[in-house]
């Protein structure tokens, strides 16, 4: 609603939502007096007013409740930690048994400095973790002693617990800094995909390297050195990572040369970008750039991903020298603008997931460009000749794995073996020529999206054929993998002829025609035995998908509009064959040991998922949606790290339940969807981040 508002009209349609309403209106960790009248909450202290309303604030300091003019009696105090909880707390952190006995003071006395805080207790003791010299310890005690740390009015301020926390910050590595700076891009709140964010360090040339996957190793190993740091924490999902609130405030801090100049990164707004290093502007619809002056010098950063930018939105784009990384992805771009291709200093440019028919021949003139992303537009043409001008791309990504339009173009083989700096490819085939020629080189495929659409297409022998003998110098770099067919059987098998399957870790399968998916081979580890994301979308005539009981590292498993998918694990009662392993061993198979997420969309036949004596001992969230038949859970008990079942009221009521005691248990866990969230497919896919999801799209 306030996306495209300035100031004045913020407040404005705040005042007239909130000006006839009761409300509480609850806010944390506010540093400094907020003039709540000026923002466009209406007073609360009308005489003989019919309204009742509140507001609670939550303070690091009485001084603030001071400014604000908050009664004694009005307010709780919560006392910090006391000076033994304290010294606990940063002990187990800091780790000291490498500190001698007699320097133990050290240490005390810098958690008493710490003032309780809970926050930088941790930070700060993960930051002196190991410290074997006295002298680091020295120093820490000495910089947290200086006056302007101890003034009183002064120490419970926002920019005191700031500058105690610099100290954490000033023992990173240089590389390590700008990640973490980098992350206070992202609005509040954000939870970053680890995979995403690394994306976004190596694409801001914070990580460079030889080898794409070496580089991603050691993005990941940055994740966990913050994480170890307390300057990031696990998402709710475990799997992602986010910023808590007050030390992405702190990090903003420091890129604004602590305070000075806040106009260096413009975050959420379309203001003061004249002078501006970093500029985002993220899911906010804008149609219409925001003015850039044409002497503007600063500009390195530009985020404007979901928006609803158009070609005709460039008309006024400046060419900016001092440009280097541009993401338009998931805008709605049919051409790319001619104004792009003039900022001839990017070495980063996303226009993925937008409606791209072809390129412009003026695209060559970026020779510094080494990231272009062009993912997910089926309608993409490059013409002959333009790649072989970004002869510095080490990232080329011209893969789509929409499921309403297949891709009919197929980048040149002969123009891509001479891109010698290439790092990772993702592409699309469509023939037999090109899938046989592809498998061939040495190209780093790290994305395929392999069609094969008609029945009677030659290509058919290569991905359905159980007798292709292994090739020796097949790929080894695949991590992502795509399957868009119209015959009957995917032959899962045979791939591993040609391609190194072993690393992939996200694989889409889609078929109207689909009623048998083979792959005899999981069960010896031989194929996707680091498979972790499977979405099985459109395969109406499969009636069961067993084999997925032989994918020990599979974390999420999405199924969508198979309609006659009668069960999910059958048995051997139902005409299933069992390997050798599982008849001498029938419980070996009983278990999902990594599955966390499982959702099942418009399965209108499905009556069972598997037996109720299966395990699921990782799972964290069901999600059911459109399957009536589904009248059973495959649970006897709770799962133990189960955090959310959601599916609709009604599918819920109908529930039957062999332990009437189980209902009332999983009940606590159940999140019906409303009538809205039923309108949306997107609602449950948000969370997966389907990779095909950008079909529902408006």
């Amino acid at each position: 609603m306030l996306a495209n508002c300035d100031g004045m009209q913020h407040r404005a349609r705040i005042f007239d939502f909130l000006k006839e309403r009761n409300f509480l209106l609850l806010l944390d960790c506010v540093w400094q007096r907020l003039d709540l009248e000026e923002v466009g909450i209406p007073s609360l202290d009308l005489v003989g007013s019919c309204y009742n309303r509140r507001v609670v604030f939550t303070a690091c300091s009485s001084h603030v409740c001071d400014q604000m003019n908050v009664e004694v009696e009005n307010r709780i105090e919560v006392h910090c930690l006391d000076h033994t909880e304290s010294w606990e707390i940063f002990k187990q952190n800091a780790d000291l048994d490498y500190l001698g006995h007699k320097h133990v003071y050290l240490p005390r006395n810098i958690s008493a400095e710490l003032l309780g805080s809970p926050l930088e207790l941790v930070t700060i003791g993960k930051a002196m973790h190991n410290k074997k010299d006295a002298i680091y310890w020295q120093n820490a005690l000495h910089y947290l002693t200086e006056s302007c740390l101890r003034d009183t009015q002064w120490s419970g301020s926002e920019e005191a617990t700031f500058f105690r926390l610099k100290l954490a910050y000033d023992s990173l590595t240089g590389i390590l800094k700008d990640c973490f700076k980098l992350c206070s891009l992202w609005p509040e709140g954000h939870i970053f995909n680890q995979r995403k964010l690394v994306d976004f360090w190596i694409g801001s040339g914070l990580i460079q390297g030889d080898d794409i996957e070496a580089s991603y190793n050691e993005g990941f190993s940055h994740i966990t050195t913050l994480q170890e740091f307390c300057l990031l924490e696990p998402a709710e999902d475990g799997e992602a990572v986010q910023m808590q609130s007050t030390i992405r405030d702190f990090a903003l801090w420091v890129v604004h040369s602590q305070g000075e100049d806040k106009n260096k990164w413009r975050i959420q707004t379309k203001e003061n970008w004249g002078l501006a290093e970093q500029v985002l502007l993220v899911g906010l619809k804008i149609t219409e750039l925001p003015r850039i002056p044409s002497n503007q010098k600063t500009l390195e950063v530009l985020i404007l991903q979901h928006n609803y930018l158009e070609d005709g939105s460039f008309g006024n784009f400046p060419s900016l020298l001092s440009l280097q990384y541009l993401d338009l992805s998931f805008n709605k771009l049919s051409n790319i603008p001619v104004e792009i291709c003039m900022q001839v200093n990017l070495r980063y440019l996303n226009l993925s997931n937008n409606r791209i028919k072809t390129v412009p021949v003026e695209l060559g003139c970026l020779t510094r460009l080494r990231h272009l992303h062009l993912r997910n537009n089926p309608n993409l043409v490059i013409p002959n000749g333009i790649l072989p001008k970004l002869q510095n791309l080490e990232v080329l990504d011209v893969c789509s794995f929409n499921l309403l339009q297949c891709s009919s173009y197929e980048a040149p083989i002969n123009e891509l073996v001479r891109m010698d700096k290439l790092q990772s490819l993702g592409i699309t085939v469509r023939s037999e020529t090109s899938f046989q020629g592809i498998s061939k080189t040495t190209l780093p495929i790290r994305s395929l999206s392999i069609v094969i659409y008609n029945h009677e297409d030659g290509y058919e022998t290569h991905v359905s054929s159980e007798n292709s003998c292994i090739n020796p110098e097949r790929q080894t770099n695949l991590f992502e993998l795509g399957i868009y067919t119209r015959q009957k059987t995917i032959v899962l098998d045979s791939i591993h002829s040609m391609w190194n399957v072993q690393h992939v870790e996200k694989a889409y399968l889609h078929g109207y025609f689909v009623d048998r998916i083979i792959c005899q081979k999981l069960h010896t580890g031989d194929i996707f035995a680091k498979l972790r994301r499977l979405d099985i979308v459109r395969c109406s005539r499969l009636n069961h998908i067993s084999w997925i009981i032989h994918l020990p590292l599979l974390e999420d498993l999405l199924l969508f509009s198979c309609s006659t998918l009668h069960q999910i694990i059958a048995t051997a009662q139902d005409g299933v064959v069992k390997t050798n392993q599982e008849k001498e061993n029938p419980s070996v198979n009983n278990t999902f040991p990594s599955l966390k997420r499982m959702t099942l969309i418009e399965a209108g036949a499905l009556v069972r998922i598997c037996s109720p004596f299966f395990s699921f001992p990782s799972l964290e969230c069901l999600q059911i949606s459109a399957c009536p038949l589904l009248n059973k859970l495959p649970f006897l008990t709770v799962p133990s790290k189960l955090k959310c079942i959601r599916g609709e009221n009604e599918w819920w009521d109908g529930l039957e339940w062999e332990d009437q005691d189980l209902e009332p248990s999983l009940e606590l866990y159940f999140h019906g969807l409303s009538a809205e969230d039923q309108l949306s497919e997107l609602y449950l896919f948000n969370s997966l981040e389907v990779e095909w999801a950008s079909i529902f799209t408006p």
